[in-house]
């Protein structure tokens, strides 16, 4: 390396691997070497590369940061040496951006054609911008020509890219033919998902056993390695492999590509069908039957120390494979989330049964529940009082002017049709309030309906309590423990508190002093339980808002 010469870097670059292989780079370093010795100055480092320089790529070139990184650690370099202007990039923008970031670094970009201009010359400086300009508009040309003339290809039944795994190139562009021992591998695992003999993981298994790997198609490629899961379910959804050639969201599609197929169009939807159901083994069930209880009842040890998670779960559980049998038995189980206490479904099923079993509603609290549920019933049908004064004075109204129009029709024949129109219209309007005002003076029948439904409902919950669905399973445990219920260590049911309806279920006469009233409340109001204080579980309004125009219990 001489010591008084300049120093500079060079740069020959291509856009494709295939343009390497081919010699191009070659015919560059040759101009660039003359323009060396013409500038007298000496080149330290070379840059060779197959990259593309289209517009909106260069900002992150890989190439032009190690040069520019290099420039700025060795500041005797003074020159970056190029063939030409598209050699460097073909974007007006990213051009002069990258040429002042070299500038700003101490460097001067000059072009191999014509080294020996000053590049701060007026006409060379109009020179450089045309050329820029020429390198743009080819490479948009170039765009806009190679998307119609690969379709065409697409067309005529040829894949105008790098062969998809299991295929290769041949002598024929855009014709590929199989390659062994990939086509093979593929070909029988695929059979073998299709005819039910293997899942996705066994056809991956079964395709690497017999050879399948990666190739080495573009730069970036790496060949040799296994196919990973990611990859081995795009191939089962990719249509190639069933003889249909598209290109990305192209929409020119050919379905009889000229490539030997696989599988056919029927066994490929089968293929998609298997790579999209992947992974959805297991489906999280939260209204399994058979632990209805499941996040419904709480661990009383963990909710008393305020656990995040005090709920009890279940889940199917086993002990591992019988020796002499050798088959697994499996069982349910309830546990809790946070200390993960457990007990058999049937042991907790059993306590909670015999404690609702407990729970009687006699007669005599059937009489006192129905006079309180009346007292609530009333503060309801005041609403409905007043819409039947608004029924009355409203059919009143539409009386009147059905009279009126009927003197009108007497007086003026010639409007006959029209008075008619407006006198079917009224009779219909008529008819509806008569409707409305009748409903509204039923309330009475419908108090002793709703009453007897209630009661008779809320035992048959008591009844059927297994057999309820989610939702009403917790409607019925707020009615029956407005403080829910949990499972103490030693495996029993604790019930802070129990229904006014059943609280004296144990006597055949309810005390002189019960108190009922409870059950009334304010209207809008719940119940101020501790239920209702964070346990989202135990939730459950008791009436309706204020204004609210519903029946005092959503008990359907």
């Amino acid at each position: 390396m001489s010591v008084n010469k300049i120093k500079a870097i060079a740069l020959c670059r291509v856009s494709t691997m295939g343009q390497m292989l081919d010699g191009n780079l070659e015919p560059q370093e040759e101009r660039i070497v003359k323009a060396e010795k013409i500038l007298n100055v000496e080149i330290v480092k070379w840059w060779k590369l197959a990259i593309s320089s289209r517009k909106g790529k260069n900002a992150k070139r890989k190439d032009l940061r190690e040069m520019l990184e290099y420039c700025k650690r060795y500041k005797s370099v003074r020159y970056l040496i190029v063939d030409e202007v598209d050699r460097f990039m073909r974007s007006i923008n990213e051009y002069y951006w990258w040429k002042m970031e070299f500038q700003n670094a101490g460097v001067r970009l000059i072009l191999a054609n014509r080294p020996d201009i000053d590049p701060d010359d007026d006409r060379a400086v109009f020179d450089e911008l045309i050329d820029v300009y020429r390198a743009e508009q080819s490479n948009n040309e170039r765009i806009h020509k190679t998307a119609p003339k690969m379709m065409a290809k697409i067309r005529a039944g040829y894949y105008p890219s790098n062969p998809h795994t299991g295929y290769k190139k041949t002598a024929v562009k855009g014709f590929h033919e199989p390659d062994e021992p990939n086509w093979s591998a593929m070909k029988n695992a695929f059979i073998g998902m299709i005819e039910g003999r293997l899942d996705v993981t066994s056809g991956l298994k079964e395709a690497t056993l017999l050879g399948l790997r990666t190739k080495n198609y573009g730069p970036k490629s790496v060949g040799g390695k296994p196919i990973d899961m990611y990859r081995w379910k795009n191939l089962m959804k990719d249509p190639y492999y069933c003889g249909v050639v598209k290109m990305s969201d192209w929409p020119e599609i050919n379905e009889n590509g000229l490539h030997e197929k696989m599988i056919t169009p029927e066994q490929h939807k089968i293929l998609v069908a298997l790579a999209n159901n992947r992974g959805k083994k297991f489906i999280v069930n939260r209204n399994n039957p058979l632990v209805p209880l499941s996040n419904e009842m709480e661990c009383y040890d963990c909710l008393q120390a305020k656990k995040t998670y005090p709920r009890l779960v279940g889940y199917r559980h086993n002990n591992g494979k019988n020796r002499k049998s050798g088959e697994t038995r499996f069982y349910y189980r309830y546990r809790c989330r946070s200390c993960s206490h457990g007990i058999r479904q049937e042991e907790l099923h059993k306590e909670l049964s015999m404690r609702l079993e407990s729970l009687i509603l006699t007669d005599e609290q059937r009489e006192k529940l129905k006079v309180h549920f009346k007292k609530v019933w009333f503060q309801h049908i005041k609403n409905l009082n007043e819409k039947a004064l608004i029924a009355e004075g409203h059919l009143t109204n539409l009386k009147t002017k059905m009279s009126d129009l009927i003197m009108s029709l007497a007086q003026n024949p010639d409007l006959k049709n029209d008075i008619r129109i407006e006198i079917d219209k009224l009779k219909e309007q008529i008819n509806e309030a008569e409707q409305k005002a009748n409903e509204s003076k039923e309330f009475e029948k419908d108090l002793i309906e709703f009453t007897t439904f209630a009661l008779d409902y809320v035992d048959n919950w008591k009844k059927q309590w297994w057999l309820l669905d989610k939702d009403t399973m917790r409607k019925c445990k707020q009615i029956l423990f407005p403080a829910g219920f949990s499972l103490t260590h030693d495996k029993k049911v604790y019930t802070p508190e129990t229904s006014l309806v059943y609280s004296f279920g144990t006597t055949k006469k309810a005390p002189e002093d019960a108190n009922f009233t409870g059950l009334e409340g304010p209207v809008g109001l719940e119940p101020t339980t501790p239920c209702l204080k964070g346990r989202c579980s135990n939730r459950l309004s008791y009436g309706p808002l204020i204004g609210q125009k519903t029946d005092i219990f959503s008990l359907t």
